[in-house]
């Protein structure tokens, strides 16, 4: 019975530090079987190199943004058989269906997330740091900016021209919203 291997999926409220609503559904990759997912790893950027980012581009006076994105997860194909029950509020809410897009609370997709934004990053000429998977470089025209990537969350930063390129690039791959960065991880930003 598919509905016995399927995943409960359920929405998760949250609020914001500035008030916002967030809706998230997410599903109960608890119960996923391991025949449904390979590679789980994925990287992250630890606090240190988020703070150690933040020194260097406040030293070299970067500009920086931060990159929100819409439904992060969903960006990503997801190539393994997994089943999930679909939560309410959707169309066929109660059926069990297959997913195709990485879903929050799934063994891999967070790693499905990072691969696809790999891709993205190095096809519009970005480099990974061969030290830091999570910092990415782009030099153009003399000019040099960087993405920091925390899971869903990004930082860039550079000179003024670098970072709106990397802003329109990045909107033609991804639903994203970029704002000047007040609250990342926690850590409180001035600017």
């Amino acid at each position: 019975d598919m509905r016995r291997k399927a995943l409960r999926a359920h929405h998760i409220y949250n609020i914001k530090r500035d008030g916002s609503a967030k809706d998230r559904v997410v599903a109960n990759g608890k119960r996923q079987h391991p025949d449904t997912y390979t590679d789980t790893t994925s990287p992250v950027a630890s606090q240190l190199q988020v703070r150690i980012h933040l020194a260097v581009m406040a030293f070299r006076k970067y500009e920086t943004i931060q990159m929100d994105l819409t439904n992060a997860y969903l960006h990503a194909s997801i190539k393994d058989s997994v089943l999930i029950i679909i939560p309410d509020g959707f169309p066929g809410a109660g059926e069990a269906a297959l997913l195709q897009k990485g879903l929050y609370g799934t063994k891999q997709g967070s790693r499905r997330f990072y691969d696809h934004t790999h891709e993205v990053l190095t096809k519009i000429g970005l480099t990974v740091c061969p030290c830091e998977p999570c910092l990415y470089r782009l030099v153009s025209n003399g000019d040099e900016a960087f993405v920091l990537l925390y899971v869903d969350d990004a930082l860039i930063s550079g000179k003024k021209q670098s970072v709106t390129k990397i802003q329109q690039e990045l909107r033609k791959h991804f639903q994203c919203k970029f704002n000047v960065p007040n609250d990342f991880l926690g850590l409180d930003i001035t600017t």
